[in-house]
């Protein structure tokens, strides 16, 4: 009887300490095995990229004064009145009548361009210098190849009147009735001067001489 009451006793005493425990708190190796949560929201799309910047209109200024239409403020085909009165300053020769006249402006300009005037309207305007880029990029100083290349397809090469070695490119109208532009090429093979106007007047090897 004694060692049974000795056993329950012990018993008693047991069932009492584990209810005293504390829950036991999760090891670190326990922490790292819960699954961190994945954020499954779906990426935003991309921004499109950016169009390109519209390219800056060209300034007609900047082209230079020589058109196939004109020089500067003035235009072919404009009568006398209007060729001064557009031009503003002061322009050095006489028309006295319908013939063929050389008009050259003063100044810092007078060396720059030569206008044909013939039935007192403009027909034509010459250049003898590198200053002034043609229409279409050709100038004074460069070569045939050159003048072939930035005028591939209306090109024509004729020979100089007066030089054996050299030649002309005589540039054709892009549509009819244009302007022509005539090079004239030395016999070291380099462009002398140029001029720009209607027919028959530009085909005036001799100018208004």
């Amino acid at each position: 009887m004694k060692q049974l009451g000795s056993v329950l006793a012990l018993g008693i005493a047991l069932a009492l300490s584990s209810c005293d425990r504390t829950a036991e708190t999760p090891s670190k190796d326990a922490e790292a095995a819960v699954p961190t949560p994945v954020d499954t929201t779906p990426a935003a799309p991309a921004a499109p990229p950016a169009a390109p910047a519209a390219p800056a209109a060209q300034d007609p200024a900047a082209a230079g004064p020589a058109r196939l239409d004109g020089y500067g403020p003035l235009t072919l085909g404009s009568t006398l009145d209007a060729v001064r009165a557009a031009w503003k300053a002061p322009l050095q020769g006489e028309v006295p009548d319908d013939y063929c006249h050389a008009l050259r402006p003063e100044g810092a300009q007078a060396e720059d361009v030569i206008l044909m005037i013939e039935g007192k309207r403009l027909v034509r305007y010459d250049v003898r210098n590198d200053r002034i880029t043609a229409p279409g990029g050709g100038k004074v100083g460069m070569s045939l190849g050159q003048l072939q290349t930035l005028y591939p397809d209306r090109g024509d090469v004729t020979p100089h009147k007066y030089d054996e070695k050299g030649h002309n490119l005589r540039v054709r109208p892009a549509t009819e009735g244009g302007a022509l532009i005539n090079f004239e090429i030395n016999g070291d093979g380099n462009v002398s001067a140029w001029r720009v106007g209607q027919t028959p007047q530009v085909d005036y090897v001799e100018g208004c001489s």
